[in-house]
């Protein structure tokens, strides 16, 4: 699933909230479950992040930029963009949540992203349920 971000390293420029000091990280996507990826900072050691699609967990989830993240970003096309969710692991795994509000934008052309907060009228919170109650009773 993300596989094709394995080994490259993107340029966030200080955009993750409360990493300012952090600009350039690595994804390294997890072997047992490629739905999810580690995103290391390469500035700091220590600090890194599990991520995963939002798509993957919430089909209707959607990102619509600003014009000023296109330019930012270089972003020419929808086949530019990659979109990652920062994921709080809870004990149990089942109570763990996804950051909707402020997804990870990636231009995988140029190798350049950052972290965005969606308008608050978007109804996405910091803390949706990673997995849905049917989800967990399904399986999947």
């Amino acid at each position: 699933m993300l596989n094709f971000l394995h080994d490259r390293v993107f340029q966030l420029n200080g955009t993750i909230l409360g990493f300012d000091q952090c600009n350039a990280f690595v994804i390294s996507v997890v072997e047992e479950n490629d739905h999810f990826a580690y995103m290391r900072s390469v500035d700091q050691e220590g600090v890194e992040f599990l991520v995963v699609s939002p798509f993957s967990f919430y089909p209707e989830y959607w990102v619509e930029l600003e014009e000023k993240d296109n330019q930012l970003l270089g972003i020419q096309s929808p086949e530019d963009v990659c979109v990652l969710s920062i994921v709080t692991i809870n004990d149990p795994f089942g109570a763990s949540t996804l950051n909707l509000l402020a997804p990870i934008i990636l231009n995988v052309k140029n190798e350049q992203g950052k972290q965005t907060v969606l308008s608050p009228k978007r109804k996405y919170s910091t803390v949706e349920p990673l997995l849905k109650a049917e989800s967990v009773g399904s399986g999947e």
